[in-house]
């Protein structure tokens, strides 16, 4: 004699960089259904697109705000069945950093995100204009810088702020870069820049010092 247990199917649903679902870009999502091949497993998704990459699936939300549901079928014993429905948050992307994008050297690429041991004259004067983007642990999006001020301060105190042309430094900033001394700093501020989601935003000034 045996015993067995018999269970109702399931199947597990996550995101795998993260545990909500950012709208305008792909995310990455991991399904399965235990005893069941992924040849015989399919999955849709509301509040956006849901398509499958090799043995993996890539989730692309539409609307901030909304829940979206991903909802798994399985054919078990020659019929489709309904597994699972999972609900994610949907969110905005977070706000990306400014930064002056620069090579040393040796050709590597660096982004100065402001403060610090600062940037030298030479690599300032050097750089086209300045780039934001989300480089944490979790995301790597690049987005589109529109325009952005920089001010500087005469010997009175002062705020002499120069447009941009767009997302490159004008001929006025780099005038201005040129005057610049050791030790001296300026600011970057009313940085607008927008993502994949559409979205545009204003992003945290960022204080630039010439070492």
């Amino acid at each position: 004699e045996s015993s067995y247990t018999v269970i109702e199917p399931t199947a597990t649903v996550s995101a795998t960089m993260m545990n909500v679902l950012y709208a305008g870009i792909d995310n990455p999502i991991s399904i399965s259904v235990p005893g069941v091949a992924n040849s015989a497993v399919t999955a849709t998704m509301t509040n956006g697109t849901l398509t499958r990459k090799g043995d993996s699936w890539v989730a692309h939300p539409a609307k901030v705000g909304e829940e979206a549901t991903v909802t798994v079928n399985a054919q078990m014993d020659g019929k489709p069945m309904t597994v699972a429905a999972t609900k994610f948050r949907v969110r905005k992307l977070p706000d990306p950093t400014p930064y002056i994008a620069f090579k040393d050297a040796n050709g590597a690429e660096h982004r100065y995100k402001g403060g610090g041991r600062g940037i030298s004259k030479a690599l300032l004067m050097a750089a086209p204009g300045i780039e934001a983007a989300i480089d944490d642990d979790l995301l790597n999006i690049q987005f589109k810088v529109l325009s952005f001020e920089t001010v500087f301060f005469d010997s009175m105190g002062n705020a002499i702020p120069e447009v941009s042309n767009g997302s490159q430094f004008s001929q006025r900033q780099k005038d201005s870069f040129r005057r610049l001394s050791r030790g001296k700093r300026f600011y970057i501020s009313r940085v607008k820049a927008t993502g994949p989601d559409g979205i545009t935003r204003d992003l945290a000034p960022i204080e630039v010092i010439i070492n």
